[in-house]
This record gives structure tokens, sequence and C-alpha cells, in this order.
């Protein structure tokens, strides 16, 4: 029987195919470039448990390109508009991140795969008729200088993640959508709070997250789309079930008296307003 490295080398017998595995958290999507569905042998990939089935799906990747730059090592995948995984990608994604697995076989030996390219999608746009998630290499991530901590007045952590260290799923509250208008939505539930208590926090549908930009009253408005909340509204079948999160201004009273979390707070709000050793702003 064959082996991978001999249909690799072969000039004719291979007939290679490539997986994808994208992670989020917990959460696992599998597709292969097959025209029909392909079951992985258990056994074959150390942190699958058993057989796993990997859906066809009409998505593809550029070229996997070797080189000492990692600006140039970036990967794109294309997937049709249509496409219900990829259309998640086209609204605000908060800070969840998502990370791709290719990996490459040959149908004649199933029990063996070769990790391909392994990286994290960073964006999506639409071209035409097309959605294209781009991706980044696991060591374009490595090589990338780490950010610093800023001396600044406000706070530089982000809401509900790393240093600010608070859960949002403290945080969120059940309420219901029962208009739009673009980017503006009617949340009855969002009245019971002062204007401007959602403004920079998260709004959360079918466990997608926006970001909200604005808060008046009934009114919250999105800083971007959110297909699928979209058309919950649109079909006009009764108010749409979401949850809401507050946001934060980023400033030392805030973070202690909406969230009680002065000791996680990451700003200097009594530095002062110029540098005592050279004069200049330090602001």
């Amino acid at each position: 029987m064959p082996t991978y490295d001999d249909l690799e080398t072969s000039t004719a017998e291979g007939r290679p195919f490539f997986l994808y595995r994208f992670a989020e958290g917990s959460d696992l999507w599998r597709f292969t470039s097959r025209a029909t569905d392909w079951v992985v042998p258990a056994g074959t990939l150390a942190d699958e448990a058993g057989a796993m089935t990997w859906t066809a799906s009409p998505l593809s990747h550029g070229n996997v390109v070797q080189s000492g730059d990692p600006r140039r090592v970036d990967l794109a995948l294309t997937f049709p508009l249509s496409d219900p995984f990829a259309r998640r990608w086209l609204g605000p994604r908060g800070g969840t991140v998502t990370t791709l697995t290719i990996f490459r076989g040959h149908e004649q030996v199933p029990g063996e795969l070769v990790a391909h390219w392994k990286g994290r999608i960073v964006s999506a746009r639409v071209e035409g008729v097309r959605i294209t998630l781009q991706a980044e290499s696991l060591f374009t991530a490595l090589r990338r200088q780490g950010v610093r901590a800023r001396y600044q007045r406000l706070c530089r952590h982000v809401l509900y993640a790393g240093g600010c260290r608070l859960a949002l799923a403290d945080f969120l509250v059940p309420a219901t959508v029962t208009a739009r208008a673009g980017l503006t939505l009617t949340v009855p539930e969002a009245a019971a709070r002062p204007d401007g208590w959602y403004r920079g926090g998260i709004l959360r549908h079918a466990g997608v997250p926006g970001f909200v930009v604005g808060h008046a009253g009934t009114s919250l408005t999105l800083a971007g789309l959110m297909p699928g909340l979209e058309a919950a509204v649109d079909a006009g079948t009764g108010p749409v079930a979401i949850e809401i999160a507050p946001g934060c201004d980023l400033r030392r009273d805030t973070c202690a008296g909406r969230f009680g979390n002065l000791l996680n707070f990451g700003g200097f709000p009594d530095i002062p307003g110029r540098n005592p050793f050279g004069g200049s702003s330090i602001v």
C-alpha cells in the first residue's frame, strides 16, 4: 500500500485533498475541499478523540508561501457569498479569536494527514459574489512585537477581556429587538438604564456579539452589520431575543461605580498634565 510520501512525490497517482478545521474556544467546524464529506479514521489526529466527519464545502485557499518576511505568509480563504459559516465574519467579532489548521492528505491513505498550515482569521471582506477571509500565520503572530502597557489617564484594558478581568456572562441581561432602522435597533429594555449606559457595550444574538456605539432611551446603535439579527428582525415574526451588556468609557469613576472593578483599573488618572522633568506634555 502506498504511503503519503509515495503519493506526494508521484507524478500521476496522488489524489490530494485539504481539510480545514476552524476553532473558536470550545467550538469546532470541520470542512473538506472534496466534493463529498470525508471521514477521518480514529487515531489519525492526536487531538481528535475518534472518527470525525468533515463536511464538503466549496471553500478554497491561496498559495502557501514560505518566506522569512512574516508579512508575506498570510493566507486568503474564499467562500461563496451565501455560505452561512463565512457570513459570521461580516458582523462585529469583538475579541473572539478563531484559529485555522489546514491538513493535507491523499484519498488512498485516509489515515495519514500532514499539517499544511496553521494560523488565525483576522478579517473578512466581500468581493463580488465571494467572501474572502484573511488569515495570518501562527509565525507572524510569534514574530510580532508585543503590546506594551500605555501610561495614560483612561483605562488601557479592553472591556470584558484581558486585564479587565470581568466576565461578560456576569453582565449580560436578556432583551428584545422590536424594530430596526439601518444600524439602529429598538430595544425596550435599554430604557431601564440611563442614556449612554450601553454605549461601548455588547449586544449578542444567537451567540454572535455586536459592538454598541450609541444608546439613547430604547435605541441602540451598532458599529456594524449583524446579518443574522437583521434577517430575524426583518422577518416580522415578533420581538427577537438578544442579550445586552453595559459599556465603559474607560474612566475610573465608571469602573468603580458601574462595575465595582477598581482593583483592575488600568489607567493613571492622577498623572500630571505636564512632564515634571522635561516640561512636555505626556498625555
